[in-house]
């Protein structure tokens, strides 16, 4: 609605993970240089920890920009996958030249053996899969994942994982069935949001990135607003950047100043009455003799 008026080619603030919008934050540097580093080193496992919101799934898929034309990647999406479809969605992802409808565990653990195998021999690279929201994954699941940390030749691993995370996942590699799994993660980070300092800069790296015109500004009371509704979380910090970019538009407005802000952080918070024109089907239909009641509970 607001991109004509504003000169933007795409939408600033989206709240799909569009590697094209990432903004290096300090935290998501550190947090790419261990993954980078975890799976150079062909660690077995790396676990990344961290809030709603915090940047995790676009970092995956960084990641996997950045290493799928050198390595074979698989980004499972889905966390609430059996043990048996898990493997079918690796070996897909991977591109394995198998039918795998009808097959039992036990002969998908063969079929991503031999097809792992030969790629370390004939190409010489090592697999990657990627999973998350691995928060949501099975007991059963995980510990599957465990076994497929076991394929290896005798000098490397054959395959690498990569959990994406909240802090519930830590939670649960702490149970006493999973201790195994837990001492075979070799690298664990918690990404954090971003600082109060990076805020403005996170802004203005997006509008740049849409194509948005130069006059269009963020106050620094506007952006100290941001920081205060989202506390650096990144979702949260587009949410509000895009009603506050609405609310601009709909006063035609260049610079969005603190009110602004706030005005969308009521849009947000569902504390503006005022677009609420027609009241509900269920209130109109009160009769004059209850309208007491209605304005002592404000209804």
């Amino acid at each position: 609605m607001y991109e004509k008026f504003y000169g933007f080619k795409a939408r600033p603030f989206p709240l799909t993970p569009d590697p094209k919008f990432f903004f290096m934050s300090r935290a998501h540097l550190e947090a790419l240089e261990h993954l980078i580093y975890g799976i150079n080193r062909g660690d077995g496992f790396i676990v990344i920890i961290g809030e709603i919101g915090a940047g995790k799934t676009t970092l995956s898929r960084i990641l996997l920009e950045k290493l799928s034309p050198v390595m074979p990647t698989s980004l499972i999406l889905n966390p609430f996958l059996d043990e048996d479809e898990l493997l079918r969605a690796i070996l897909d992802d991977l591109g394995a030249p198998y039918e795998t409808r009808g097959k039992k565990k036990e002969a998908l653990l063969e079929l991503l053996q031999k097809f792992l195998i030969d790629k370390v021999v004939e190409e010489g690279k090592r697999a990657l899969v990627i999973i998350d929201e691995a928060q949501n994954l099975k007991i059963s699941v995980l510990e599957e994942l465990r076994i497929l940390s076991n394929l290896e030749t005798n000098r490397e691993k054959l395959l690498q994982i990569v959990l994406f995370g909240q802090d519930e996942l830590a939670e649960r590699l702490e149970l006493a069935q999973l201790r195994q799994l837990n001492e075979r993660i070799s690298i664990r980070y918690y990404l954090e949001p971003l600082q109060k300092q990076e805020v403005g800069p996170y802004i203005h790296y997006r509008i740049r990135q849409a194509g948005g015109s130069e006059k269009l500004k963020f106050t620094s009371r506007a952006i100290h607003r941001v920081w205060k509704f989202s506390r650096g979380k990144p979702r949260l910090i587009n949410m509000i950047c895009d009603r506050a970019l609405l609310a601009g538009f709909v006063e035609q407005k260049w610079t969005i100043d603190e009110r602004l802000v706030k005005r969308a952080e009521k849009s947000i918070r569902g504390e503006n009455r005022s677009i609420w024109r027609r009241k509900p089907f269920w209130k109109r239909i009160f009769s004059r003799k209850t309208r007491g009641i209605e304005d002592e509970f404000d209804l």
